[in-house]
């Protein structure tokens, strides 16, 4: 690490500390830490608050930053592959069953859910964090939609993942495997997700190849639980490759302009 980006972190962390706590955005994301789903909600929003004009000058650079832009990108690429997977199971003569197996808040269900004609759509979304999982419920309320649950639930246990009513045909997995170091682990869920999707489910993922500031951010901020922020950067194609090994047919993949963040929609086949 060169001594300019050394001390670029150092005034950040210094910033961040003091004036940065004028900024809702930058307040939220030292209390909470960068991975909480709480925290990627108020990037979904991007509506910029904060204490007099500098905390809100200061979050609005805060929500402008390239690396958010990119993460909106993929919420709205994942919102229209939804679209697309509602429309093959409608096509299936199915009910749409929609499960997020670790679902935060889950901004961009509730988005797609509020759209005309998703009136045959329900909807479990499931997590670990209870705080993301009520304000997610507390947000469906005010959006009027009744077509969702939010529930606790845990990604990696199989039995959890049976429990779950109705029977989905349509799983996400959002944001989860940026954050997961271990590839066997990242494998392990999409195989769980496999067992549990009926033929010609859909299974919606999103994946991390790239960042536009990995080495800064890192130094900077912290995950949900306090610790030290390590992301982990995986090849869209690589990623792709697990899942058509364990059994999916990859239906379609897009991302943003430098592909740092692609979603993924795959199939189980007949």
């Amino acid at each position: 690490m060169g001594i300019l980006l050394r001390s670029k972190i150092l005034l950040t962390r210094l910033g961040v500390k003091t004036v940065g706590q004028a900024s809702q955005g930058i307040r939220m994301v030292s209390r909470i830490g960068l991975t909480s789903g709480i925290m990627l909600d108020y990037i979904y929003r991007n509506q910029p608050q904060g204490k007099f004009l500098i905390g809100k000058w200061l979050d609005r650079t805060y929500l402008s930053h390239p690396a958010w832009e990119d993460v909106r990108i993929r919420k709205r690429n994942l919102e229209d592959y939804l679209v697309e997977a509602i429309k093959q199971q409608r096509e299936r003569n199915r009910k749409p069953a929609i499960l997020d197996v670790a679902a935060g808040v889950a901004r961009y269900i509730l988005d797609t859910l509020s759209r005309e004609d998703m009136q045959d759509v329900t909807a479990v979304c499931r997590d670990l964090d209870k705080d993301a999982l009520t304000l997610g419920g507390n947000n469906a309320l005010g959006m009027g939609i009744n077509s969702v649950k939010f529930e606790t639930g845990d990604a990696f246990s199989a039995e959890s993942l049976a429990q779950v009513e109705p029977v989905p045909n349509i799983i996400v997995s959002s944001g989860f495997y940026d954050w997961i170091n271990d590839d066997a682990r990242v494998q392990e869920s999409m195989s769980l997700i496999y067992d549990v999707l009926p033929e010609g489910g859909c299974f919606l993922f999103t994946n991390q190849s790239k960042h536009v500031s990995l080495e800064f951010t890192q130094q900077v901020f912290s995950d949900f639980k306090g610790n030290p922020l390590r992301m982990t950067l995986r090849p869209a194609h690589t990623v792709n490759k697990w899942v058509e090994d364990i059994g999916y047919k990859i239906f379609k993949t897009t991302g943003d302009e430098e592909y740092n963040y692609s979603v993924t929609l795959a199939v189980k086949p007949h």
